[in-house]
């Protein structure tokens, strides 16, 4: 059975559960969700910039650091407008520690736990943000 087919099924309950024709429709964004969306994208995208000038300054010895720093700064400081130190820490450890040269990467571990605590992508990080705003707002 298709999704289609699902979608038609339900529908029909709907319908007869209220008497009358209806329409069903996919979920509207939410703001929480275009948030995320954008959120990963710039993560996504300040990373490979990060990678590239990286790249320059080792594979052809072109330091690109004080030509990109005004663009971090400008970008760091729109940051600091949105989102606490903590969360902050975590977003920058995220672009400029997790993933060494050597192509090995760092992991969170919860001090209690001692659990490998999620960090891969910029999704994960979201996640991490959002528990610390969590706790701040309790």
């Amino acid at each position: 059975m298709s999704k289609n087919d699902n979608v038609d099924k339900i529908k029909s309950y709907i319908d007869d559960i209220l008497g009358t024709k209806s329409s069903l429709r996919d979920k509207l964004s939410s703001k929480k969700s275009k948030e995320k969306e954008l959120f990963c994208e710039i993560l996504q995208n300040l990373q490979f910039v990060n990678s590239r000038t990286m790249g320059m300054k080792h594979d052809f010895k072109i330091n690109m650091m004080d030509y990109d720093d005004p663009f971090y700064i400008a970008l760091e400081n729109m940051f600091k407008l949105h989102y606490t130190q903590e969360q902050r820490n975590v977003i920058n450890w995220w672009l400029y520690d997790k993933f060494l040269p050597t192509g090995e990467t760092l992991v969170l571990t919860d001090k209690e736990t001692e659990e490998i605590i999620p960090s891969e992508t910029p999704e994960d990080v979201w996640g991490l943000i959002q528990e610390h705003e969590k706790k701040n707002t309790k």
